[in-house]
């Protein structure tokens, strides 16, 4: 079976020590033994997500979430199948033309399953605690991402993406055994859910102050541990960007608190991610990871969350290195999404660009064959120059053509082409536009949702670059658009062009991000009066998401294991409760509500955080500079 986009284990993957049961749910999931354990298609052409209108036609009857769907699976006796992916998702397609377009996968999971399509997007809070689900009791978790949950509403088992036949054979095992072993597979998901929340729950016991104090050393060894310092970026198989732990290392440097290796080792990451796979330089844009640690094999995917995050990590790190090099990529970053990501409705931003394009080719917007090249390059003063310069000559690397990446410098090509620099820049340039013109009519799928949170994030990102006529036009409608939303906060919806009712009410990430947003800017411009909006969307997610264990992800958690923790983790998008604790501190003195609720708040980091601190870089720095 083969998994797909491992992730790092987060927050609540504290691990005692000694057997769990959840050893007995990794064996279940594996196929080992376990000895002690009226229908119609739904109307998902209706749905707000392209991801679901993508599965309105597959011969799977899927039902889009609601929580009613557990009184249903009480009284059928049949368990959920939740099957989470998203519109841009490489391996989602995958999975749909292998097998949820397949009449025998349909058959069984309509016959021994009710089978359940969610978008990630729109149900983060419920994805997110399905992937912790699988993070725990098999390692790693990606998307498409599909969890069977029994009736009581615990998690039993599942599998990412796998092919036809194995998923064929996952299903039948577990239909099998929950046919003739229902009421132990009942009660063993039950106790690893209470296990699980154990766990989580003596993880969150506050450390001792002077192990609190040594949390930033803690950091900076599991990011050296991780960190690999000839490539750039953490780890050594595939590679995600992992933007909120750099962004926490470059605050650091800022303040002078980083390790010593920390200037070589955002010098050597920036640099790659900008010159290499990971990186339209056409275009602009971000992929969201590289199968490969060299950055060189993208699965083509672009998410707005990672634009808005990387545009500004390049912006902030530009100024700080002095490096106009970087703040040029964080600007055509920007302007990648103000080109390929608008959406006709004003300040309105697509939430990805589909990994295919529109004849079904993964990659086949980015990639070049040498004819397409040639043909595109018509009437270039040095058709050479801008080939070499960008990785198209030779022998493809990819099945429909070469992936541009820088692999000289400017400098470089000027001697060999007897140009000065300033020529040879100039000649790059026009050569970039007639690629960038060329490609211009290839279909680029988008996914359409205006998600809240992530315009949010957008708006931070522009506001680094508020000063710029190219951007402040964007940026001002764009926060002018999100304040609007924002009253009043309590009727906040997860999309921006739908009302709450429809689309869902907005989570908490979604407060956290669009206050961050809208206090950034008005930092950035001198705007006046912002707290007016930002207090009561702090003081809204306060008294809607906050109780006495911690923070919810969302308003109603229906499944039992989904519950609140103090500290929610950072791996590919910011931490929503160490941004609102953050923000609440900027504006406590100006909110009698929020003062009370941050003195009541206990902010001191648990042993989870302590085993785990990269996840969470951010909080750990904020608490430090209580110190």
């Amino acid at each position: 079976m083969t998994e797909i986009r491992t992730l790092p284990a987060s927050t609540g993957s504290y691990l005692p020590a000694g057997r769990t049961l959840l050893a007995l749910l990794i064996v279940l999931a594996l196929g080992g033994p376990v000895a002690v354990l009226a229908e119609a298609r739904s109307p998902l052409a209706e749905s707000l997500s392209p991801y679901l209108r993508l599965h309105a036609d597959d011969p799977v009857r899927w039902r889009d979430w609601s929580p009613e769907l557990l009184d249903e699976a009480r009284a059928t006796g049949r368990p959920l199948l939740i099957s989470s992916g998203y519109y841009a998702c490489h391996w989602c397609h995958v999975m749909h033309e292998e097998s949820f377009k397949d009449t025998g996968i349909a058959d069984r999971l309509n016959r021994d399953f009710i089978p359940v399509k969610i978008d990630r997007e729109l149900h983060g809070a419920l994805d997110h605690y399905l992937l912790e689900f699988l993070r725990a009791t098999r390692g790693s978790a990606g998307w498409p991402l599909n969890v069977v949950v029994l009736p009581t509403g615990d998690a039993l088992t599942g599998v990412v993406y796998a092919p036809r036949d194995d998923f064929a054979a996952f299903l039948d095992r577990i239909s099998a055994r929950v046919s003739a072993e229902r009421e132990a597979l009942t009660a063993l998901a039950r106790e690893g859910r209470v296990e699980l929340i154990a766990r989580m729950r003596a993880g969150e016991e506050p450390l001792s102050a002077s192990r609190a104090a040594r949390l930033p050393q803690a950091l900076w060894a599991a990011m050296e541990r991780d960190a690999d310092l000839l490539g750039g970026g953490f780890g050594t198989q595939s590679k995600f960007p992992r933007a909120p732990a750099l962004a926490a290392l470059l605050q650091a440097r800022d303040q002078g608190n980083a390790p010593p290796w920390a200037d070589e080792f955002l010098a050597v990451t920036l640099d790659e991610m900008a010159r290499a796979g990971l990186r339209d330089v056409i275009g602009g844009g971000f992929f969201r990871y590289s199968e490969t640690p060299d950055w060189g094999r993208p699965h083509f995917e672009i998410m707005l969350d990672d634009q808005a995050q990387l545009a500004r990590l390049y912006l902030r790190a530009g100024l700080s290195f002095d490096r106009p090099d970087w703040i040029r990529v964080g600007r055509e970053t920007l302007q990648f999404v103000l080109r390929e990501m608008a959406l006709d409705a004003p300040a309105a931003y697509a939430s990805g660009l589909s990994a295919l394009d529109g004849d079904g080719r993964e990659g086949g917007v980015y990639l070049w064959t040498p004819e397409q090249v040639e043909a595109a390059l018509a009437g270039h003063p040095e058709p050479a120059l801008v080939t070499i310069y960008f990785g198209l000559e030779g022998v493809p690397t990819f099945d429909h053509g070469h992936l541009p990446m820088r692999q000289v410098t400017v400098a470089e090509l000027a001697g060999r082409f007897d140009l000065t620099a300033a020529e040879a820049a100039e000649q790059l340039e026009q050569g970039r536009a007639q690629l960038l013109e060329a490609r211009g009519t290839r279909g680029r799928p988008r996914d359409d949702k205006q998600v809240t949170g992530l315009h949010g994030l957008l708006l931070s990102a522009l506001a680094e670059e508020a000063g710029e006529p190219a951007f402040a036009g964007a940026g001002s409608a764009l926060a002018q658009r999100l304040r609007e939303q924002a009253r009043p906060p309590q009727d906040l919806s997860r999309l921006l062009d739908a009302p709450a009712d429809v689309a869902g009410a907005a989570e908490l990430a979604d407060y956290a991000w669009l206050a961050q947003g809208l206090h950034d800017w008005a930092r950035a411009t001198g705007e006046e009066g912002v707290e007016k909006v930002v207090i009561p969307l702090l003081e809204t997610a306060w008294e809607t998401f906050a109780d006495p264990h911690g923070w919810r992800a969302a308003r109603d958690q229906p499944l039992p294991g989904m519950v609140s923790r103090r500290f929610h983790p950072g791996v590919h998008e910011p931490s929503p409760t160490t941004t609102l604790l953050a923000l609440t501190r900027s504006y406590r003195e100006q909110s009698e509500t929020l003062n009370e609720r941050l003195a009541a708040f206990d902010p001191r980091p648990g042993r989870e955080i302590e085993a785990e601190p990269m996840p969470h870089a951010g909080l750990i720095l904020l608490v430090a500079s209580d110190d």
